[in-house]
């Protein structure tokens, strides 16, 4: 005798929403570490200049100065 069940089978519909649960929170996590280095873009170039600067220009005149 087969035995019916009143359950339905919603395995398949689980997996699926899991998947897409995965993918969405992957989706964000991805937005916000690129929103964090666009915010960090500025900052790292005034820096990057400064210290281009600061090795290129200040030094060599520093040393000239004290007679190197």
């Amino acid at each position: 005798m087969v035995d019916i069940s009143n359950k339905p089978n919603i395995t398949g519909m689980k997996k699926a929403a899991d998947d897409a649960e995965y993918s969405s929170k992957l989706l964000a996590r991805e937005g916000k570490l690129f929103a964090a280095l666009l915010s960090t873009r500025f900052k790292g170039f005034a820096l990057g200049i400064c210290l281009a600067l600061l090795l290129i220009v200040i030094i060599p005149f520093i040393a000239a100065a004290l007679g190197f």
